[in-house]
């Protein structure tokens, strides 16, 4: 019986590319980058800096059980707010839009925060590093999956869909996720917003499956980034936040942990909400960041995506298994819809396989009963 929940590497560039400084190759530890790496007085003085920039004095400190620390921040003085763009962003302080739903998931919850406070993630000296490793880093990504292209005059007010969670094997410059991704503007302005799940030892420093959300106004060469590592992401639940340690995995023709996940435009303020399952609100992109989704996405795209480690190998997707006929065997997206511009939710009529690495991954989408493979081993360079 499935369990559901509610609910690239840029790229952290808005902010941590501005701030961080030239830093000594890592030393591998176990396969892992030993954060002790070689600064000097300048560089270690700059972080320190920069992390009381980025962590705000707390009201609660929440040491979460799988390492992460997150500390409760008043709503209106959480970083994102520091940006220059948001200045004269509105801000609606009710118990509607703090919302504290409790609904259990297969996500690993940390504690409630105080009324009126977010928790944050508390970002860390590793985080900066990672951060600039993973920008530095020279590899590919490949997707597999099924996009939706709005018609001439159309527009797209958001995207929904049920993924099942897996933990793929992952070295520790390579990534793999599942995602829902809104796309809109130029080639040179492309404004990207997404959400899903993701095994990134760069990103989070470690294996584990955590959920993520990721924004960009051009295409990630100057703006955007994950979760709250930069100006962005507006916090607005008590409990869950956009990067969630999930409590338990899919199991290969066995039980099904899923991710029900919708991105939706509030089309009188502008905002793009992030719900988890039917009502658990855990925050927005702002309009004043995204002037790409003026007055909507033109695509959107579900699917899996990983990138290639530096040796141009590249991981297992979804399960690691390849596309089978039963759904826990492969990755797979439920109940793929998108919201049309007069906010009706639509089954996406006509569809294109977005595949970019046919030799090791796949895609198979079944559209009677609305529902998407895909995955795959991974392995060599792709050609």
């Amino acid at each position: 019986m499935a369990s559901f929940i509610g609910l690239q590497s840029v790229y952290i560039v808005a902010l941590l590319g501005s701030l961080l400084l030239t830093y000594h190759v890592p030393v591998l530890v176990e396969g892992r980058m030993d954060m002790a790496t070689r600064l000097t007085q300048e560089e270690e003085l700059n972080i320190e800096r920069q992390l009381g920039i980025l962590n705000k004095p707390p009201t609660k400190t929440i040491h979460a059980p799988w390492g992460d620390t997150y500390d409760c921040i008043e709503f209106h003085k959480q970083p994102t707010f520091d940006h220059p763009l948001l200045k004269h962003h509105k801000i609606k302080m009710n118990e509607e839009f703090l919302s504290t739903n409790s609904t259990k998931t297969s996500m690993n919850q940390v504690d409630r925060c105080l009324k009126g406070t977010v928790p944050i993630r508390r970002t860390t000296r590793g985080d900066f590093i990672r951060a600039k490793l993973s920008s530095n880093a020279q590899a590919d990504q490949y997707r597999a999956g099924v996009s939706y292209q709005t018609k001439l005059d159309e527009t797209i007010h958001g995207a929904s869909g049920i993924f099942n969670v897996w933990n793929p094997s992952v070295n520790r410059d390579q990534f793999s996720s599942a995602e829902i991704a809104l796309q809109s503007g130029s080639l040179e302005q492309t404004n990207v917003i997404k959400y899903g799940w993701r095994v990134d030892p760069q990103l989070y420093g470690d294996d584990v499956t955590r959920s993520f959300a990721y924004w960009t106004a051009d295409g990630g060469k100057s703006t955007g980034c994950y979760n709250t590592l930069c100006y962005g992401f507006v916090q607005t639940h008590s409990v869950y936040t956009p990067d969630m340690h999930f409590s338990k995995m899919s199991e290969i023709g066995g039980e099904q942990v899923m991710l029900s996940v919708q991105i939706s435009l509030d089309k009188l303020e502008g905002k793009w909400w992030l719900t988890l399952g039917e009502n658990i609100q855990i925050g927005y992109w702002p309009k004043e960041l995204l002037p790409g989704f003026l007055p909507g996405a033109t695509s959107v795209f579900w699917g899996g995506r990983v990138k290639s480690g530096e040796d141009g190998s590249s991981p297992p997707m979804g399960s690691g298994q390849p596309v089978s006929a039963y759904v826990a065997d492969a990755g797979s997206v439920d109940t793929l819809q998108y919201i049309n511009m007069n906010n009706k939710s639509l089954k996406p009529e006509k569809t294109e396989d977005t595949i970019d690495c046919p030799e090791h991954y796949e895609a198979e989408y079944y559209p009677d009963h609305n529902i998407l493979h895909f995955g795959g081993r991974g392995g060599p360079k792709c050609k």
